[in-house]
């Protein structure tokens, strides 16, 4: 208890903007209640739930790699929501499916043929948004592997090390917003006006300076973006 106090007094601000996004996911996860993997959805944001405890506890390689299993339930039930043959094996146990394949520039969520069927206003941000999903997958498996600069900053007892938890609040803002903008490219056209306007004002929100989201919102474009 004392380290949750000590670690939530020093990095406010910081948890402000996780919780945020947090709720702003929970809003996506009520307006997919009725898809079919909306049950590994929620599953997923239970890890996240223990992922921010665990971090805010000192249990910090716990944290990483529950934030590492949010990134990949999420993302994966959001590509494998569109390959309905595949989800199903996949709830079954009969289909393993790889980051790899799920982040794939061939044929993964971020690729373009992929991008040009559910969400082709993406492909203007397609670069940007796959390096930051797999810039957080990434660290996190670090964390979880023990790599020598990860290995330095973890305590051999439960004690607070101040950059390690604000590293794992970037990390885990970082996944938030991956994940939710997966959402937006995955499901944003199927829903209907009212679903819409319960998660339009957190995507104009976190993600007004993307030019998919000006486009899907129907904000004004920069000069030079409404030519591209």
């Amino acid at each position: 208890m004392a380290h949750i106090r000590q670690a939530t007094n020093e990095a406010e601000l910081e948890i402000n903007r996780v919780l945020h996004l947090e709720a702003d996911l929970n809003s996506w996860l009520k307006v997919l209640e009725a898809y079919p993997e909306s049950q590994q959805l929620r599953s997923a944001h239970q890890d996240f739930g223990l992922a921010f405890y665990a971090a805010m506890s000192g249990l910090y390689r716990q944290a990483f790699s529950g934030l590492r299993s949010f990134l990949e339930v999420t993302v994966g039930t959001a590509y494998l929501s569109a390959l309905e043959f595949k989800r199903r094996q996949w709830v079954s146990g009969r289909l393993d499916i790889s980051w790899s394949s799920i982040t794939s520039l061939d044929d993964g969520i971020y690729s373009t043929p992929f991008l040009r069927e559910f969400c082709v206003e993406a492909i203007a941000d397609q670069s940007d948004m796959i390096g930051s999903l797999k810039g957080a997958y990434r660290r996190c498996s670090e964390y979880i592997h023990g790599s020598v600069s990860t290995a330095q900053m973890l305590p051999t007892t439960i004690s607070l090390r101040e950059q390690t938890v604000q590293e794992w609040l970037s990390v885990a803002a970082t996944a938030l917003e991956s994940v939710i903008y997966c959402f937006m490219v995955r499901y944003f056209k199927d829903l209907s006006s009212i679903q819409r306007q319960a998660i339009e004002a957190s995507l104009e929100d976190h993600f007004s300076n993307r030019v998919s989201i000006r486009r899907l919102l129907g904000l004004p474009l920069e000069e030079g973006a409404a030519e591209s």
